[in-house]
């Protein structure tokens, strides 16, 4: 005969005058464990006895014919967060960083930790309603924009940026207009980087010295020819 079995016969025999339900009490280290005697008076159903502990506590020692059922608080990081008939309490869970997580609210001994996704993450699975693991946010590529920003429950969402425009993967930048500047485009500008403009003349400068230069240098060179020319002609 089970110990729930033995339970039952040993407060029927109390109960007999019952006509539907008693509901005893007993206490139990600060807290109360509740039983709850059932008596149908159809001759199909069986009595039945229901025993559950407070949110908090665990069993430590079930009823027997000769003792009631013995029940202590949970210990630090354990928890019961409703009325239960377990041996062990739960344990606490853990938010770990690794998982993009941190505590929002911590544990005790009638509620779970319930953690929240680090800044700059967004939440990917779920554990009875709160967050078990979260990702990072997606950064944007070059020649997009953010679109919307990630929350703690949404990845960012990017787009790319019209013709005409750049951008690092941030915000986009129209390409620089060279002509409107009075300069020259040297390099047309692409979704990733800005135009390349020059002034329209600096770029003259150095081949007109260059130029200037191989002249001297060339008159240098027929002057000190015709110089010997005219030096063998004289004697």
């Amino acid at each position: 005969m089970d110990n729930l079995t033995w339970c039952t016969m040993n407060m029927r025999k109390t109960l007999l005058e019952a006509e539907t339900k008693v509901k005893l009490t007993s206490s139990c280290h600060h807290a109360v464990y509740q039983v709850s005697y059932f008596f149908s008076q159809s001759p199909v159903k069986q009595n039945k006895l229901e025993a559950q502990l407070q949110a908090r506590q665990r069993v430590l020692q079930h009823c027997d014919e000769f003792t009631s059922i013995t029940c202590v608080s949970c210990s630090e990081i354990t928890y019961t967060d409703s009325s239960n008939g377990l041996t062990e309490c739960l344990p606490c869970a853990v938010c770990d960083s690794s998982n993009g997580l941190r505590v929002k609210r911590a544990c005790t001994v009638i509620s779970d930790t319930v953690c929240e996704p680090l800044p700059g993450h967004y939440c990917i699975e779920f554990k009875r309603k709160y967050c078990s693991k979260a990702r990072k946010h997606s950064p944007c590529s070059s020649g997009q924009y953010i679109n919307q920003t990630g929350t703690g429950f949404q990845d960012t969402v990017c787009a790319e940026c019209p013709a005409g425009s750049y951008s690092n993967g941030t915000l986009c930048k129209l390409h620089t207009n060279c002509e409107s500047l009075g300069k020259i485009t040297v390099k047309p500008g692409t979704e990733t980087d800005d135009a390349e403009c020059n002034d329209g003349h600096s770029h003259v400068w150095p081949l007109i010295a260059a130029l200037c230069g191989l002249c001297v240098i060339a008159g240098i060179i027929v002057v000190v020819v015709l110089k010997l020319g005219l030096s063998k002609l004289t004697r």
